[in-house]
């Protein structure tokens, strides 16, 4: 590697296309798992939010309006804040669904619930639409599978009574901070970086004083350089979970080691956080 370490920008891009050669690596390949073609669908959501912010950084935002004066622009700091919160999460749920659990039973028990989570707000939904509703009948029936998968589970016999009723809902019983940690991320860190991209989701005073504070192109493309970074945390996690579970991801990094190598050290510097 060169002894000048490249800018910002530059490792982000190096780190996002080789998340994406370790994802391309499996497509096409036969799964000794059924559940591992929904880890690429996470895979293929925390790439696009990636790009989305790697775009952000790249160009302003041209703002349509006000029409008379050809619109105005800017560097959307604000949406990647967001993007960053929702690139944080999905890999700590392809975390602690996919690559942490130890043991099939639990391996099982994190799938369903994870799939149990998201249809869930589909049940007992009642459509007046005939054809909706045939869908909706269908969606019922799924849901019991899932839930059936999860309550055949020796981690949910496992659990106290109040917990098995709370994950039948699909809800989780472990918080954020506590998948952080488990994934290599200090737990005063991801609790203090969570909060504050929380705040840019819910439009905490922070978030609204820094983005009318963040008065230059120069000021706005500082706050994205900053998110840039988280997510190059999360980029090279992933890249690593996937090299160490698949043969082909590796062979992937194999091919790349100046990127490999930069995916280990942000990597290696999360699990050296707080």
């Amino acid at each position: 590697m060169s002894s000048q370490s490249p800018s910002t920008p530059d490792q982000y891009l190096q780190l996002l296309d080789l998340a994406y050669e370790v994802a391309q690596s499996l497509k096409g390949k036969p799964s000794p798992d059924s559940r591992w073609p929904n880890c690429q669908q996470l895979a293929a959501k925390l790439f696009f939010h990636a790009a989305t912010v790697y775009r952000l950084g790249e160009t302003s935002t041209k703002a349509p309006v006000p029409y008379s004066l050809k619109g105005c622009s800017f560097y959307d700091f604000p949406s990647v804040a967001v993007l960053t919160r929702a690139t944080l999460e999905t890999y700590l749920t392809m975390f602690e669904v996919f690559f942490e659990p130890a043991t099939e039973d639990e391996a099982e028990f994190e799938h369903a619930l994870w799939q149990l989570s998201g249809f869930i707000v589909r049940e007992n939904v009642v459509s007046s639409d005939p054809a909706l509703q045939g869908r909706l009948d269908n969606a019922q029936k799924e849901i019991q599978v899932m839930r059936t998968r999860l309550q055949k589970t020796e981690k949910y016999k496992s659990l106290k009574p109040g917990e098995q009723r709370r994950v039948s809902k699909g809800e989780a019983i472990r918080s954020w901070k506590a998948v952080a940690k488990a994934a290599g991320v200090g737990e005063h860190t991801i609790q203090k970086m969570y909060a504050y991209y929380s705040g840019y989701v819910h439009a905490d005073g922070l978030s609204g004083a820094q983005i009318v504070t963040a008065k230059t192109a120069q000021d706005q493309v500082k706050h994205i350089e900053i998110h840039m970074r988280t997510i190059m945390i999360v980029l090279s996690k992933m890249i690593l979970d996937y090299a160490k579970k698949f043969p082909e991801a590796k062979a992937a990094c194999n091919k790349n080691p100046d990127a490999y190598y930069r995916a280990e050290i942000w990597s290696g510097a999360a699990n050296r956080l707080p």
